[in-house]
């Protein structure tokens, strides 16, 4: 873990995670039920991160819950390995979860969005990839990416971890572009 990229605190040793959801496309009572709230931000800060990156593979941190438009969102951050490595070098996976009710089987949700890693520095962007159309649903309710390696992360360098707190913040911005429910099989 080097501090040396941005990424990383030491001090506070936290990553902070944030998802934006704004939703577009509102057609059922039953599965969109705050129709005044289009869209809403979950922020999440991983404490010690120098700390969270030094445990096992598929460790993990869970945001709480936030309702954007009826629909229950959070952001996942995982510890990972980057497909196809050999040297198990840790990653940092960011995943959002959409946990749509239990009770409609049939539920799925469109969306396309922005994952970033939030500056720390002003002179420096956000680190961001985006993904378009993906459906989640009651057997893939997530989605995301092994996003960047905890070296490259805590890189005071690289301006995304606050060493002096030991923090990193993430953020999701999703866009809903349908949403439906159905009748149980």
């Amino acid at each position: 873990m080097d501090p040396s990229n941005g990424f990383y605190n030491r001090e506070e040793d936290k990553v902070t995670l944030v998802i934006d959801v704004i939703v577009k496309n509102d057609k059922t009572e039953k599965f969109v039920s705050d129709r005044n709230k289009s869209n809403g931000t979950i922020l999440m800060e991983i404490e010690k991160v120098s700390e969270f990156a030094r445990e096992v593979f598929r460790s993990e941190r869970k945001s709480k819950t936030v309702y954007i438009n009826g629909v229950p969102w959070k952001i996942l951050a995982q510890i990972k390995t980057k497909n196809g490595s050999t040297d198990n070098e840790k990653w940092l996976g960011i995943f959002i979860l959409c946990d749509a009710p239990e009770e409609d089987e049939n539920w799925n949700c469109k969306c396309s969005g922005i994952i970033r890693i939030v500056s720390q520095k002003s002179d420096v962007s956000d680190f961001k990839r985006e993904f378009d159309d993906h459906v989640f649903d009651n057997k893939m309710n997530s989605w995301g990416y092994n996003f960047i390696s905890f070296s490259q992360l805590m890189d005071p360098d690289k301006g995304f971890y606050d060493q002096s707190e030991d923090k990193v913040k993430l953020a999701i911005d999703i866009t809903v572009k349908e949403a439906k429910t159905g009748e149980k099989s």
